[in-house]
């Protein structure tokens, strides 16, 4: 597995580790860009200084799948179900901010007619999880596409 990690300013570490056989998806990549961002966007904004934030992308059953988590502090258990909503935001969170960038990103992952599901790890933090259903292609098998 190729992992790449990322220096963001002085404040995150991100760890990129891709499938090494990761196909093509056909996706809508504008729009794909703004998932990563959003909940990239909200781990940056809610995990303490010096938070590990890591994407995984794989190929599962036809599926892109994305999983994209932090070892920040995690939602309150008994409110995982809202974080979704709109204009939703936790008490005490902090920052500025409508309470629409997860709900924003839910709209996205659904207009890919994907799914998107979060929990807290074990360890601390979240784990966001996107599975998208998407043609594939892998570069060896490419002739006039």
């Amino acid at each position: 597995m190729c992992i790449s990690k990322l220096n963001i300013g002085q404040n995150h570490v991100v760890l990129f580790s891709p499938d090494e056989n990761l196909p093509l998806f056909k996706i809508d990549f504008g729009l794909m860009e703004q998932i990563i961002n959003g909940i990239l966007s909200n781990a940056m904004k809610y995990t303490p200084v010096g938070s590990t934030i890591s994407i995984k992308i794989r190929e599962n059953d036809n599926h892109l799948e994305l999983q994209l988590s932090d070892n920040g502090n995690g939602f309150p258990e008994e409110l995982l179900e809202r974080v979704f909503e709109k204009f939703y935001r936790l008490e005490n969170s902090g920052t500025g901010g409508t309470g629409l960038g997860l709900s924003i990103v839910k709209g996205f992952v659904e207009v890919h007619n994907g799914r998107i599901h979060v929990q807290n790890l074990k360890e601390g933090g979240a784990c966001f999880t996107i599975q998208i259903p998407a043609e594939t292609s892998y570069l060896k098998n490419l002739k006039n596409e």
